[in-house]
């Protein structure tokens, strides 16, 4: 008899061992590119819903208050306008002229009455006119000048003009307006903060963003100006056509009330003004000329490009977000990669992603 004894195979060879981890390696890899795109849509998604409701905040604003809010700096106070008397200043001052503050400001109205007439003032007695004034959010009429009456001959108005927050002196008895938007979570709002003596809020070096704290951090300080960022804790940017003049800064005013009728000729400001708000890539018949040109031929020439669309023309204000990159070229506005001629700025495509909300 013959026995015949039969060897059987346990485990896997080493080319199969390989195999497998370079599929799963695979798998993993596919898995984790689906998890993030669908969490960017996500994000792209949130973002836009919040530009949308702040534009629909800001008509509801306009139509109670009768203009549109004012452009704030960091620190909330009057941001000065752009020079509208020479072409090239005026272009290249506006790409700078917009609010990171402006929305909390006017839009919640977080502050007491101190700084825009309704809420409770801090340590006030029970008996004292301001204690029943709750909930704090809300604001009173901000007058004639849109800063709470800091531009007001009457007001405590600083020796160089300039109308700074320092210098309100709102009415605080009367119809209380707002808040004009729902907070949606803790997350959709943060505070700035500052270096002693700068005037820029502080910026992340990691990110290069600016740096927002939230409760609950160890920098958030309720004494500084509140900000209502995008999916990615970036403060959400607010443009808005610039007021005609005169702009007089040493009495009341209502040049804040009124706005520029749609003209290409550059000292009547339009939106499209703003480089960065100017569409990466046109939808077929909708491109127009604007009145100003990009930064495309360098700063001192102004034959770059003027595509821009109607909405922009027309629009008074718009809400921005620099989208999943967090990038955005503030001077050209296709900034496609390898652009000939271009040499003043980086061309990397950062303004291909960018989210914008025009109104009204």
């Amino acid at each position: 008899m013959i026995l015949i004894t039969r060897h059987h195979r346990v485990g896997f060879t080493l080319i199969e061992l390989l195999i497998t981890i370079s599929i799963i390696i695979l798998l993993v890899s596919v898995l984790t590119v689906a998890l993030v795109s669908a969490r960017t849509s996500a994000q792209v998604a949130e973002t836009q819903s919040r530009l949308t409701a702040l534009r629909s905040a800001t008509v509801r604003f306009k139509e109670d208050i009768g203009y549109y809010p004012a452009v704030l700096d960091a620190q909330r106070s009057l941001l000065p306008l752009p020079n509208v008397d020479i072409p090239t200043d005026y272009r290249a001052d506006a790409q700078e002229w917009y609010s990171i503050t402006s929305p909390a400001e006017y839009l919640i109205g977080y502050e007491d009455r101190s700084y825009d007439g309704f809420g409770r003032l801090p340590g006030a007695p029970s008996n004292g006119p301001s204690f029943p004034e709750m909930p704090k959010l809300g604001i009173r009429h901000p007058g004639m000048d849109g800063v709470w009456r800091a531009t007001h001959t009457f007001a405590n108005q600083s020796d160089d003009g300039v109308a700074m927050v320092s210098d309100r002196n709102p009415f605080t008895n009367g119809k209380v307006y707002g808040p004009y938007l729902e907070v949606e979570n803790e997350q959709m709002f943060g505070r700035l903060a500052f270096e002693p003596g700068v005037s820029q809020p502080m910026v992340d070096p990691v990110t290069g963003k600016t740096k927002i704290f939230y409760p609950g951090d160890a920098g958030y300080d309720t004494n500084q100006p509140m900000v209502i960022v995008d999916s990615w804790g970036t403060p959400i940017r607010y443009y808005r056509t610039v007021y005609p003049l005169p702009f007089d800064l040493t009495k009341p005013h209502m040049s804040i009330a009124k706005t520029y009728p749609p003209s290409n000729s550059y000292d009547r400001p339009t939106m499209s003004d703003y480089v960065v708000l100017r569409p990466f890539e046109f939808e077929e018949g909708k491109v127009i000329d604007g009145s100003l040109a990009d930064f495309r031929d360098g700063t001192s020439q102004s034959t770059g490009d003027t595509s821009t669309t109607m909405e922009l023309q027309t629009g008074q204000f718009a809400y921005f977000s620099a989208g999943p990159d967090q990038q955005s070229n503030e001077y050209i506005r296709a900034d496609v990669l390898g652009l000939d001629g271009n040499v003043d700025f980086p061309t990397d495509e950062t303004n291909a992603d960018n989210i914008i909300e025009v109104g009204p």
